[in-house]
């Protein structure tokens, strides 16, 4: 009991703090407050080990029982969980909501309130850390878990701080470049030279497209030779299908070429079996125009361009090849190469691929406090204590 009246005094007076950021962050919606970036951004450190300190030194103090107290712990989660909600439920920044920014939460992660409730989630475990290497049963597990914790929250804000995000674009056959544009404008340099040596989209089969009057309805089937799909009561049988093709004089010819879409010669029939219609398919492309089936009842039949499945880059970086994909990027000294997007209107014609450059050097930090986290999860689960000290 008494160190409930102890933890309260921290508490109320973090609420009070963090309203008053609250209120501050609606006075001047526009504020934002930001790490600090390379090489300054390792300051972040110092208000946790200050925590440490008071928590090791002194810890018996008022003071350090009020920082390291289950009420501010509790009270400072709390508040994480009131500004950081919209996150994950609508688009933040210059696309959120209006009246996500008319509550101070436009942005959240750059708020004054996250700021300060970040703050508190901090120094509460940097004390209560400090304090549990002192003394307490099973001090060890929760010294552990508390350390864990405390290093992935820091390690993430450095991270956020120092985070630099570039974007450039390479073409194949082109010079080898080593320079990105970051999100301020400003001119980055990669570790290495990177060439494109060639970039490969792979794509689904196509499928067909039915409007009635505006309404769209998609097919259920992929094509291909002697497919049958049902769209909207219509039976569609596929006669002859060509991979690749382009369109002379309004028909689909066989056509190899990197940018050719396929082409579907169809027969429509309805629910009697009675043949509607019969002609040929082709979404228009870079080397074809539009072919659509024109049905009884103002509707119209098309073929859908054929939707991407994967696709990968194949580059250079100082003679090293590799091969990059949205989900797999190449790691060079510190930074990740992701692959973003390539010329859309040229589809697996495309001759240029658009990357981003992350660099992060505080990941490591993240990746051991969340393995020290795992660790004192697992060291309670072995060997779980009950109220009372029962195990």
């Amino acid at each position: 009991m008494d160190d409930a009246r102890r933890g309260l005094k921290p508490a109320v007076l973090f609420a009070a703090v963090f309203i008053g950021a609250w209120v501050a962050q609606l006075l001047r919606p526009g504020t934002a407050v930001h790490l600090p970036g390379v090489p300054w951004n390792w300051l972040i450190a110092l208000p946790p080990l200050a925590g440490l300190a008071l928590g090791l030194l002194q810890n018996g103090s008022a003071l350090a029982r009020s920082f390291g107290s289950g009420q501010l712990a509790i009270a400072s989660l709390l508040a994480v969980g009131a500004t950081c909600w919209p996150i994950a439920v609508f688009p933040v920044g210059v696309a959120a909501p209006g009246w996500l920014h008319s509550i101070g939460l436009g942005d959240p992660l750059s708020s004054l309130p996250f700021a300060a409730a970040l703050l508190a989630v901090v120094a509460n475990l940097a004390v209560s850390l400090g304090r549990r290497l002192r003394q307490g049963e099973d001090r060890l597990r929760f010294a552990i878990l508390h350390a864990g914790l405390l290093i992935a929250v820091v390690g993430g804000a450095a991270g956020h701080g120092g985070l630099v995000r570039a974007h450039f674009m390479l073409e194949e056959g082109a010079r080898p470049g080593d320079a990105a544009q970051a999100e301020d404008g400003s001119l980055v340099r990669l570790p290495a030279a990177l060439v494109l040596d060639d970039f490969v989209l792979e794509r689904f089969a196509p499928m067909l497209l039915l409007d009635e009057g505006g309404r769209l309805t998609r097919g259920e089937t992929l094509l291909g030779p002697d497919a049958v799909d049902q769209v909207r009561g219509l039976s569609v049988t596929v006669r002859t299908y060509m991979p690749a093709a382009a369109v002379v004089a309004g028909r689909a010819v066989a056509f190899r070429d990197p940018g050719a879409n396929p082409a579907a010669e169809v027969a429509v029939r309805d629910a009697t079996g009675a043949e509607l219609a019969v002609g040929w398919l082709h979404p228009r492309g870079p080397v074809g125009a539009e072919l659509a089936l024109a049905l009884p009842g103002g509707r119209t039949l098309y073929l859908e361009p054929p939707r991407p499945k994967r696709f990968l880059a194949r580059v250079r970086a100082d003679g090293r090849e590799a091969e990059i994909t949205v989900n797999q990027p190449l790691r060079l000294d510190g930074w990740a190469i992701y692959l973003l997007s390539y010329d859309e209107a040229l589809g697996p014609a495309s001759r240029t691929a658009v990357f981003e450059a992350v660099e992060d050097r505080a990941l490591p930090a993240v990746y051991i406090g969340l393995a020290l986290l795992v660790i004192g999860v697992l060291a309670h689960l072995w060997s779980p204590r009950m109220a009372g000290g029962r195990r």
